[in-house]
């Protein structure tokens, strides 16, 4: 039997990762059910890489599966999410104090923070709101080759969603530049400090989101 050639993505992991982007996102709710025919009706698949994906999401926390009830996104409680916030935030924080820092990371770092500024001026909430989380998307991509990197690589995905859990993306950005004038000043350790305190807004914010659905 040939080998599947280097390019070669299975159909359920394209599956499994707009689902996902849909979770994270907010296009499925917390509790709600993801049904098999109507995802694969709207994705244009059968149901089978649908059943896979949506397994698959499950074992990644995404979701859960009520065996009578179906598959439904996962709800997460207070204490759950301020633990994701917390394990986000110390990895962070290790990350913020091994990473090389240089110019070009500086720079891709100012340039998501200039795209969240251009939306919030322009009352664009969900641009903004993406920006905001592709800041800590960069932030982690220029820890490559540590191992806080790779740790940090396993709740990568739950992290975009509980990133994402805001609809007012001004004072997160205020966090974010405060951050970045502190990795610029080379002042990694109150660098840190912002890191861990910037975990509280998140949390507040995620908090406030689930009280409102």
């Amino acid at each position: 039997m040939p080998s599947p050639s280097p390019s070669y993505r299975p159909l359920r992991e394209d599956v499994r990762d707009s689902i996902r982007e849909r979770i994270i996102m907010g296009a499925h709710a917390p509790g709600s059910r993801l049904v098999e025919r109507t995802i694969a009706a709207e994705l244009g698949v059968s149901r089978i890489p649908v059943r896979e994906a949506l397994q698959s999401l499950v074992a990644e926390g995404f979701a859960v599966d009520r065996v009578t009830r179906g598959i439904a996104v996962r709800t997460y409680d207070p204490a759950e999410i301020a633990e994701l916030a917390e394990v986000g935030a110390a990895l962070e924080r290790v990350l913020i104090g091994s990473m090389p820092l240089d110019e070009g990371g500086l720079a891709r770092l100012c340039a998501v923070l200039e795209e969240a500024k251009s939306a919030i001026d322009a009352d664009d909430v969900p641009a903004a709101v993406a920006a905001n989380g592709r800041f800590h998307d960069v932030l982690a991509t220029l820890g490559e080759g540590t191992i806080a990197h790779e740790v940090f690589a396993t709740v990568a995905e739950r992290r975009r969603w509980l990133l994402a859990q805001h609809s007012d993306p001004a004072p997160i950005h205020a966090e974010h530049v405060d951050l970045y004038e502190a990795l610029a000043a080379g002042d990694r350790a109150r660098a840190q400090q912002i890191a861990e305190d910037h975990a509280k807004t998140t949390v507040a914010h995620a908090l406030r989101a689930r009280e409102q659905q």
